[in-house]
């Protein structure tokens, strides 16, 4: 990092940089959210099958119904939606894993075979079992939201699908340029995203330590996470991010589905539209005014001042953390030997180091930013803003 006089046209221009890169980012989530069409069924349990693929080695999901080729009609089963699947009837997550990961072997032979047709046999068991009732004795159905041949989305009837991404991502956008607000990142995964949009300024969190604020969109259409508008930070010395403050959050539960309603009337849903689109564009406003980035920009300065020992921390981490990186960020935190680019740590009045919930956070950010996996990074990046609101 530059001497204190270059520091922020250093800034500027690393910031500056990112946005030319985050305008492509927000453009191909943009075309990605278009392009993806949900196809919505409400199926009964005794409507699904389950059984073994032996091209694939995996258990996919039949259902009763025969398309027009003859042939019943299946999907194979995203991770996501096979989780919703297994903690729907409390079928042990690991456990269920455990089989289905059995088919992933080449080598296992026989073993393969057994362990998917174990884990057919018991989604059977577990769906065609239990008298499957709504409250009001009907016959319970459950929502199937389908991309192309895979179910990504295992819901109840009283999912809001018309908290749909695309128009509250636009809504998102809109309010966010009105701000004045530029786009830096954008993540998504096949269940999930995240455009993080920050102000073209660069603040002094504390000396020595530039970052920019923004706000944060996230959703989910298959149940992956609720809704939420977030503040967020961007470090400009290495370009990690963690989103904080929860301003606005809202799970997707509305009126229970029919099938009559699969089939969204124009009116009814820009209605939902008009509805969402006019918070996003509140809380958008609310984060990005100069009290609320004041306010963002002296938690930050506490958060450093925070001290938070190594065996505390990693408690609280160990459940979000691998152990490589646990014993990463605990060698950072001892020695700091090879670590580029984290802030300053602290240290107690015998001199010795112990992280503070700024340097924790940074660590964490520079985890997900080196993970390939969407959903782990978005993850990470949300606790390392529990990290910095500890100081709130």
């Amino acid at each position: 990092m530059p001497q204190s006089e270059d520091l922020f046209s250093y800034a500027e221009q690393r910031m500056n940089q990112r946005f030319l890169a985050g305008e492509r980012e927000e453009a191909a989530l943009i075309e990605q959210v278009a392009k993806t069409v949900i196809v919505d069924r409400l199926v009964p349990p005794h409507m699904m099958s389950f059984a073994t693929d032996y091209e694939t080695g995996l258990v996919d999901l039949r259902y009763g119904s025969i398309r027009d080729d003859g042939h019943n009609h299946y999907v194979t089963l995203h991770p996501h939606a096979f989780r919703q699947l297994c903690e729907k009837v409390s079928f042990p997550a690991a456990y269920a894993n455990h089989l289905r990961a059995g088919g992933s072997d080449e080598h296992l032979g026989a073993e393969k075979q057994w362990k998917q047709e174990l884990l057919a046999h018991n989604l059977n068991a577990l769906y065609h079992q239990p008298a499957w009732e709504e409250r009001s004795g009907a016959p319970q159905r459950f929502l199937h939201r389908i991309v192309g041949d895979e179910l990504r989305g295992f819901l109840s009837r009283r999912f809001a699908r018309h908290m749909a991404s695309a128009p509250l991502l636009r809504a998102f956008v809109d309010a966010c340029r009105h701000a004045g607000a530029r786009p830096i990142s954008a993540t998504s995964s096949p269940v999930r995203l995240q455009l993080q949009c920050l102000l073209p300024h660069v603040f002094e969190a504390y000396p020595q330590e530039c970052v920019c604020v923004g706000c944060a969109l996230a959703n989910s259409d298959f149940g992956a996470g609720r809704l939420t508008v977030k503040s967020t930070i961007w470090r400009v010395s290495n370009g990690t991010s963690a989103v904080i403050d929860e301003a606005f959050s809202k799970v997707h539960v509305g009126s229970i589905i029919d099938e009559s309603d699969l089939e969204l009337s124009d009116s009814t849903a820009q209605k939902e539209v008009i509805a969402q689109r006019g918070l996003i564009t509140d809380v958008v406003t609310q984060l990005l005014q100069e009290k609320t980035v004041n306010r963002l920009l002296q938690m930050l300065r506490a958060a450093h001042d925070l001290q938070i020992p190594w065996s505390k921390l990693k408690g609280r981490l160990s459940a979000v953390l691998s152990k490589s990186d646990l014993t990463w960020m605990q060698e950072a935190a001892d020695t700091g030997a090879g670590i580029v680019d984290l802030p300053s740590i602290s240290y107690t009045p015998e001199g010795e180091r112990i992280p503070n919930a700024y340097w924790a956070a940074a660590a964490l950010s520079a985890i997900a930013a080196k993970t390939e996996d969407a959903d782990r990074k978005l993850d990470l990046q949300q606790e390392a803003g529990k990290l910095l609101s500890t100081a709130a």
